[in-house]
């Protein structure tokens, strides 16, 4: 997985590859900088995403409660066919902003 992160308001990350439990860990210290710091509001651009496993979809759902709490945003934008189907069998695709 290739992780990139664009700062400003919002903060865009932009990630390619596949997200999965080897990956996880990068992807998560990623999370975890942007949660710690003053941004308040994330867009995720997953055009590049091939696959997403269930380690993945925990880090988008941490993300998610994390800048709602602490009243930001976090939309997911650029999601492809394979991508959106995962997210409509889990139910993410209810819990997430997907543009």
């Amino acid at each position: 997985m290739n992780i990139q992160i664009e700062n400003g308001d919002p903060v865009v990350m932009i990630v390619s590859g596949q997200s999965d439990t080897l990956t996880a860990v990068d992807f998560e210290r990623e999370i975890q900088k942007i949660l710690a710091s003053t941004f308040m509001n994330v867009v995720l651009d997953v055009g590049g995403l091939t696959y997403v496993s269930s380690a993945g979809l925990r880090l988008l759902l941490t993300l998610q409660k994390r800048l709602s709490a602490k009243g930001g945003t976090f939309v997911v934008k650029n999601v492809k066919a394979d991508i959106m189907e995962i997210f409509n069998i889990t139910g993410f695709s209810s819990i997430l902003t997907i543009e």
